[in-house]
């Protein structure tokens, strides 16, 4: 959160009057780029895009869905490549029964 509330703040900065786009001012809302970094990290801690629902239904705008799952599926992707999730790990540490993968051919 802290990091996209940077993000915001150098965005707003850069832009104070505003983003135009189609005849459209877009203000700048740092807020909004807090909320998003806040999903994308917990959503790559998890492993789960559910986070990008909950953050949306918790604002309840509507303009943060597309920037949220896209944050959110991104920082999953590169998340998935480099760690197990936070769950996995627990199951590791706490060595609980883990279910094999299946192949290809298993299923």
């Amino acid at each position: 959160a802290a990091f996209g509330r940077l993000v915001g703040e150098i965005m707003a900065w850069l832009f104070p009057d505003g983003i135009l786009f189609d005849g459209i001012l877009y203000k700048i809302l740092p807020g909004g780029y807090a909320v998003i970094g806040a999903a994308a990290l917990t959503g790559a801690v998890s492993h789960t895009v559910s986070t990008a629902v909950i953050c949306f239904e918790l604002t309840g705008q509507i303009s943060h869905i597309l920037p949220m799952m896209v944050a959110v599926i991104l920082a999953n992707m590169v998340a998935q490549s480099l760690q197990p999730s936070l769950y996995d790990s627990i199951i590791q540490v706490k060595k609980l029964p883990y279910l094999p993968d299946l192949g290809w051919n298993q299923i």
